[in-house]
């Protein structure tokens, strides 16, 4: 509950934006929490971009503050769902909570994590 009574949503927990830069690519900003309430919101928003078919899919979890195990599996079945027809990249800096959860858990290199947004780009 927030400070006035109502109800946390889960849009208020998480954000992702849409950046379209040139070459094809597409990258997902997010920003907040992923956890069990709020992952739906980073769901559905890989969901729509996958249905685009991006050359690239760049998803950027520098502002994320916390990733529980659940919004990993949201990215490795992101992972999966590309089949190869397009590539995906995650942007986690090694340092951030985010990125040492990644290194902790293995993930890196499935998901192809990159430490910058011009990293991802480029690879």
């Amino acid at each position: 509950m927030t400070a006035d009574g109502g109800r946390v949503r889960p849009q208020d927990l998480l954000n992702v934006t849409v950046h379209r830069p040139d070459g094809g690519a597409e990258v997902l900003e997010v920003t907040g929490e992923v956890d069990l309430l709020s992952v739906e919101v980073l769901d559905n928003a890989l969901a729509e971009a996958l249905a685009r078919r991006p050359a690239l899919l760049v998803i950027d979890l520098t502002g994320v503050s916390f990733l529980a195990s659940v919004g990993m599996t949201v990215l490795l079945k992101a992972h999966r769902a590309t089949g190869g027809a397009m590539r995906l990249r995650v942007v986690a800096p090694g340092r951030s909570t985010v990125g040492r959860a990644l290194e902790l858990t293995g993930l890196t290199e499935a998901l192809a994590v990159a430490g910058t947004r011009a990293d991802a780009l480029a690879g």
